[in-house]
């Protein structure tokens, strides 16, 4: 074989979608590292392949990482899969990738299956640029980070969300960003899949079906788009006339607005 370790993407749900290089990758190295052994093999013996497996999750990925690379240097070859969709997105595989840089390890990565780039896709919104955020945090300490970037944002975002979780996040969201529009996507390349696109104040809850996996696309933040930072001069010079520092003055509008610390700080004053 040609590389030592190969990365290799499975069917985020329809089995139809494992490539025919990813099926001979597999048949053909001497281990398969996965995300969990028993989903795994509802794959492999769809396909008929039959290889020896190792345990690879995010609770042992950086011992587990340390082995591949020892076992590869004695000429072992490797394939590592997840549940689905492509390892080191949101799933073990970054920090093998890391240590084979690192140790010069040869790799490739085979391309397939998506949710991210499915969803953004169907989702009909601007993919020009875009910015994956991963799954939203379960602590609220965390969540207000993320909603604040959210918030000024100005590309397209794409979360990942659980169906116990996704209740609390429409109504988060019509708090913050009711005016925006959001895809909620479930269940892609599966038999109930769904792509709903929704003006985020208009989303009925009791409507949507809380079952399966979601992948969230948020509309960017047009609101400023068309806005220069001289725009809010008047909003400034009232700041300063009821005696805000130019300090104060910044920090409100770079919580408000897309702009950056050092573009506002000048704007406030020239003001002067």
């Amino acid at each position: 074989m040609d590389y030592s370790i190969y990365f290799v993407p499975t069917p985020i749900g329809n089995l139809e979608d494992m490539t025919i290089r990813a099926i001979n990758v597999l048949k053909n190295v001497d281990i398969i590292a996965c995300e969990d052994t028993r989903e795994s093999k509802k794959l492999l013996n769809y396909f008929d392949i039959n290889k020896k497996l190792t345990s690879y999750h995010k609770f042992n990925e950086k011992q587990k990482s340390e082995e591949i690379i020892k076992n590869v240097k004695e000429g072992m070859t490797y394939a590592v899969i997840t549940d689905q969709g492509m390892p080191g997105i949101s799933d073990p595989g970054h920090i093998l990738i890391k240590e084979c840089i690192k140790e010069n390890i040869s790799y490739t990565i085979l391309p397939g299956p998506s949710s991210i780039l499915t969803a953004l896709i169907a989702s009909g919104f601007d993919n020009d640029k875009f910015s994956f955020y991963g799954f939203i945090p379960k602590k609220n300490s965390d969540k207000k980070k993320l909603y604040d970037e959210l918030e000024k944002e100005n590309k397209t975002c794409i979360l990942f969300d659980t169906p116990h979780d996704l209740e609390n996040t429409i109504n988060d969201f019509k708090k913050i960003f009711p005016q925006r529009k959001l895809a909620i996507t479930r269940e892609l390349s599966k038999k109930f899949e769904q792509y709903q696109i929704f003006k985020i104040e208009d989303i009925d809850i009791e409507n949507l079906t809380l079952k399966g996996e979601f992948v969230l696309i948020l509309e960017k933040n047009n609101l400023e788009k068309n806005l220069d930072i001289s725009s809010y001069k008047d909003e400034v010079l009232k700041m300063k006339k009821e005696g805000e520092s130019t300090k104060d003055i910044v920090k409100s509008l770079k919580k408000s607005t897309h702009f950056s610390k050092n573009e506002i700080y000048d704007f406030v004053i020239s003001l002067d």
